[in-house]
């Protein structure tokens, strides 16, 4: 068998198991029950990605394909959060200041200080980039609508 037929085969099979999953959660919910459990190795972390993208690939905006996608994206989330292999990563993302976060949003959008003015005029945007001055609640709040982001994102980890 051919590699090709072979991830056919697997993506088809994730495909049924994504049907089977809604049916047997719609059953479970009549019954207050829940389908989605914990996330205890890779192996588990990698199908749980799988029917991830299975379910979100569907077009079914269902209820009950929501709540799924809801429970199995807070499993994925929690096992992320504690796995080992993630952990050199976690620090690294709790350690992004909000500066260090404009920064990256500014050179992923080609922005320059003159294109904030969430912040003020170029020279305010200077002195906050440079440390000289802090984001205010008002400026992180107006940052957080433009880049569509939680506004907790620019904060500093307590």
């Amino acid at each position: 068998m051919s590699a090709a037929v072979a991830v056919r085969i697997e993506q088809s099979a994730i495909h049924d198991l994504a049907e089977q999953l809604k049916e047997i959660q719609r059953s479970l919910e009549r019954v207050d029950g829940t389908l989605i459990q914990e996330i205890g190795n890779e192996v588990e972390y990698d199908k749980a990605l799988a029917l991830l993208d299975e379910l979100t690939d569907s077009a079914d905006d269902s209820q009950t394909s929501q709540r799924l996608l809801d429970m199995l994206c807070a499993s994925i989330k929690r096992y992320e959060d504690s796995a080992p292999q993630f952990a050199e990563f976690n620090e690294k993302v709790e350690a992004i200041t909000g500066v260090e976060l404009l920064r990256f949003l500014m050179k992923q959008n080609g922005l320059t200080g003159a294109d904030l003015p969430e912040i003020g005029d170029k020279t305010v945007v200077s002195r906050t980039l440079n440390g000289k001055r802090t984001l205010s609640s008002s400026n992180i709040q107006a940052l957080a609508r433009r880049f569509h982001l939680n506004p907790g994102a620019f904060y500093p980890i307590a």
